[in-house]
């Protein structure tokens, strides 16, 4: 089972930023045979990989429970974790996840990437938005619309954090909340997208109008008047 390690929390707003580090174990592994794979997955364990920074790129494999633990984590996939290589404490590498694969149809995990990283130096990384609040905007009829979904920042691994929140307690309708104005840690920089990009946005419902034909102009009918054809006397001669 994966270690919980208490760490300084941030603020809120900001999300946990790695305010649990957990350990995980991992072991060297040798045979990269298909069979051997499928036999791992039935033993509750996880094909990965792990490199980065001073490590090739090493084949290993995880406990399936302790990587679900970790996405459970308040730091999610944005965790940063402490590798444990063969049982030895020297072996740890600090490691964000780089990459899950998932089978299409079951979304069982099937293979992790980790990336060792350097705490001294930077790394990129795509933070998800979260809205908060609610915008005053929908109780007159407006629909609260969700556009852009991430953030991508870059930061000391340490200080990821785990979502950013966007406030939209105060949209009224027709209003928006844009990139430039979400509060982000300070220590954490936004790459993208730019500040003029909305967020999320309350806009009134679309209304379909069906248009309704005319009726077409009758025609006036005239009632044809009755005709006598009157004989005038001749005088006879």
């Amino acid at each position: 089972m994966p270690r919980l390690i208490l760490i300084a929390a941030s603020k809120s707003r900001f999300g946990a930023r790695n305010m649990t580090r957990l350990q995980l174990s991992a072991h060297t592994r040798k045979n990269l045979m298909k069979s051997y794979t499928k036999k791992l997955r039935r033993e509750g364990k996880i094909p990965a990989t792990v490199y980065g920074r001073e490590l090739q790129s090493k084949s290993i494999e995880v406990p399936l429970e302790e990587v679900e633990q970790i996405l459970k984590s308040p730091g999610g996939r944005l965790s940063l974790i402490e590798l444990k290589l063969d049982g030895k404490a020297s072996k740890a590498h600090p490691v964000l996840i780089q990459e899950i694969q998932r089978d299409p149809i079951t979304k069982k995990i099937l293979h992790i990437d980790f990336h060792r990283v350097s705490m001294n130096e930077p790394v990129h990384a795509s933070v998800p938005i979260v809205l908060v609040g609610e915008a005053p905007g929908t109780k007159q009829g407006g629909i609260l619309e969700h556009f852009i979904r991430e953030l991508e920042v870059k930061a000391l691994p340490e200080h990821i954090p785990s979502h950013i929140d966007a406030d939209v307690s105060h949209l009224q309708l027709g209003q928006s909340i844009h990139v430039g104005e979400l509060k982000v840690p300070e220590d954490v920089e936004v790459l993208g997208p730019p500040p003029d990009i909305i967020v999320a946005t309350v806009r009134m419902p679309v209304v379909h109008v069906e248009e309704v034909a005319a009726p077409e102009a009758e025609e006036e009918t005239k009632e044809a008047a009755p005709s006598t054809a009157e004989s005038g006397a001749s005088e006879a001669s």
